[in-house]
């Protein structure tokens, strides 16, 4: 299966809203993780001493069957729906390391 890099911009001033979503965000990767599909996860804050600031976004590295079975998963996504995320951007992936 195929690996894609999705990198996620947040809207300004989406805070609040961000810090709503969240548990269902992390829900649905921890699915993937289950299912052994998430290879790393992780926000992009503006000031990493200061979550307060708010975030640049997201990035997220994903195996999946085939692009548009990611584009339908993120049809779903949460931070997408409720309007944290202004802009998805998404790129293969070849992963070299760690191996396995």
């Amino acid at each position: 299966m195929p690996f894609f890099v999705v990198t996620c911009t947040d809207h300004e001033n989406s805070l609040e809203k961000r810090l709503a979503v969240r548990p269902q965000h992390l829900e649905r990767l921890q699915k993937l993780d289950d299912e052994g599909r998430l290879v790393t996860a992780g926000a992009m804050p503006k000031d990493p001493a200061n979550p307060q600031a708010g975030f640049i976004g997201s990035t997220i590295v994903v195996e999946f069957e085939s692009r548009e079975a990611l584009d339908a998963w993120l049809q779903e996504e949460p931070f997408l729906k409720e309007g944290v995320y202004a802009h998805i951007d998404v790129k293969p992936f070849n992963k070299a390391f760690p191996k396995g």
